[in-house]
């Protein structure tokens, strides 16, 4: 028992909160689309992909701190 390796919960968490972030996930995803084809560089989907992970992190938290030792 003593030679497993640790299990690191923030993965799977992560997999179960990321349901409750479905709206900052349309936006992102939609961001995406638009700026398809922009070939200059200069726009980005950046604040919408924080946005999101932002959303996943606070609903892991939650949870995750309750597991740490």
């Amino acid at each position: 028992m003593a030679d497993e390796e640790p299990v690191d919960p923030k993965a799977y968490l992560e997999e179960l909160c990321k349901p409750k972030c479905v709206k900052p996930l349309i936006e992102y995803r939609g961001c995406g689309k638009r700026i398809e084809g922009d070939e200059t560089g200069h726009k980005h989907c950046t604040g919408q992909y924080f946005d999101y992970w932002s959303c996943v992190d606070k609903c892991v938290a939650k949870k995750l701190f309750s597991k740490l030792k």
